[in-house]
């Protein structure tokens, strides 16, 4: 397919699982071949993927990354990096070895190219967050790096599936309170979003929690620097749209985020 532009509306916020199950709900035969090129990224077997249909308030789509190894080892939520030697319990996989691993996978050129712009945005962000001054000291969790690989291989698969010409987002929701993570307790959005949500449009609509991860807001920022669009939403037709439901609950509102194609 070729849309001519894809708007994200993230109204319960952005993570990396809910973008690839709105461009899946939205065009479902992208997901042909998705999960072998996974598997060809580094994604352990023993990890399942999934994608399935929610028929809640609005239906939709939720992406699953099944990890044996995360229900053993209950790592901390929203956290996938440690920097500077060994965290108990966990193997770690640094950040140079899984873009060799992606380098080297057997995916289509142009999607290796998004799948690493992505996770460099990403680790960028952490290396500055904890004064590491080469990003290819960023050391990931095992368990978070197969979060990782499947959340970004599968937005960079996704993306260049759709061959949108521009992209656009709506504001997105800030979010507040705290959350524990592999450092301790982070202040939300957590210092590494922060740092990826400069320069996008934010706003506070009072409910608390995490709302925009930070493999969210990489997505966000590298489709905006690779095909963007010069108005918060350009006019067409609108034509498919998608809905990708998040596993968090919020009072009265649904944790989903869209995307909507605009046609000629």
């Amino acid at each position: 397919m070729n849309a001519r532009h894809i708007h994200i509306d993230a109204i319960g916020g952005i993570a990396g699982d809910m973008f690839a199950a709105a461009m899946l709900d939205a065009w479902p035969a992208l997901g042909e071949g998705l999960v072998d090129a996974l598997r060809s990224a580094g994604l352990a077997s023993d990890v399942s993927v999934r994608w399935e249909r929610v028929d809640e308030i609005i239906a939709g789509s939720r992406f699953i990354v099944d990890d044996p190894r995360e229900r053993r080892a209950a790592r901390p939520p929203s956290h996938s990096a440690i920097f500077g030697g060994a965290h108990a319990g966990h193997d770690h996989v640094p950040f140079a070895d899984v873009r060799q691993r992606i380098e080297g996978s057997g995916l289509p050129p142009a999607v290796i190219a998004r799948a690493i712009d992505i996770f460099t945005r990403l680790a960028r962000a952490e290396a500055a967050v904890h004064g590491v001054s080469e990003v290819n000291d960023v050391v990931f969790h095992e368990v978070g790096a197969m979060d990782s690989v499947a959340d970004i291989v599968a937005a960079a698969w996704l993306i260049e599936g759709a061959g949108a010409r521009t992209w656009s987002c709506g504001s997105l929701p800030l979010g507040s309170g705290t959350v524990a993570t592999a450092h301790g307790i982070l202040p939300i959005p957590t210092p590494a979003t922060a740092l990826l949500l400069q320069g996008l449009r934010t706003h506070d609509d009072g409910r608390a929690g995490e709302r925009v991860t930070p493999t969210g807001a990489a997505i966000v920022q590298h489709v905006l620097a690779q095909a963007p669009s010069a108005a918060l939403r350009p006019r067409g037709a609108l034509g498919t749209t998608g809905t990708g439901w998040g596993t968090k609950r919020f009072a009265g509102m649904p944790n989903i985020v869209r995307v909507l194609e605009l046609t000629d």
